[in-house]
């Protein structure tokens, strides 16, 4: 919900959508249009469609919906969602964002994720000649995310928080305040 989607907003449709859909076998039980009908006033409906497919495949198909070979894998209707990034992309509508977010606060695995805040951070603070909008750089951006995780899963999840965080509150796209910033020092884009 939170893809495009300001938190303030998302606040309020977050409990009700879960009172209705507690848990994937009753999101995937639902209709589409249902879930459509639940996700109204959120917009981009893509994601509630794509979140319903999802729960469809995984409680239909298990561990084959993302790719596990083996012939005999079977799916407990309890069973978590996979907690790897590469093995949740390959869930409809898992791109690597949602992947990486994922992987990192659902599972506290060790996964890069890079949204419009995150971009903009490492952009300023790493590479300032990059354009997080610019196809040929977005590679580059997601590079920068990769190399600067921690080792562990846990620091991950604090470290990808931390870094949404500052590009929401602190190194915004309209003002940079690196008065503010705990990075300043290291910052290549930074106004001292």
């Amino acid at each position: 919900m939170l893809q495009q989607t300001q938190v303030s907003r998302v606040l309020e449709y977050y409990p009700r959508f879960l009172a209705r859909f507690p848990t994937l076998a009753h999101l995937a039980g639902a209709q589409e249009r249902e879930v459509v009908k639940a996700w109204a006033g959120l917009g981009y409906y893509a994601r509630a469609r794509n979140l319903h497919k999802l729960s469809r495949a995984v409680l239909r198909e298990g561990p084959r919906a993302w790719g596990d070979p083996r012939p005999d894998a079977r799916h407990d209707a309890g069973a978590p969602l996979p907690d790897a990034p590469e093995l949740l992309r390959r869930l409809p509508g898992i791109g690597a964002y949602t992947a990486g977010a994922v992987a990192t606060f659902a599972f506290e695995r060790r996964a890069a994720l890079v949204d419009t805040n995150v971009a903009r951070v490492l952009t300023r603070v790493f590479a300032p000649r990059l354009h997080p909008k610019r196809p040929r750089d977005q590679k580059a951006i997601w590079a920068i995310a990769e190399a600067t995780l921690p080792r562990a899963g846990k620091p991950s999840w604090t470290h990808n928080q931390a870094l949404m965080e500052l590009g929401a509150l602190v190194c915004t796209a309209r003002v940079k305040r690196c008065g503010q910033c705990p990075v300043h020092g290291v910052c290549r884009s930074s106004e001292r």
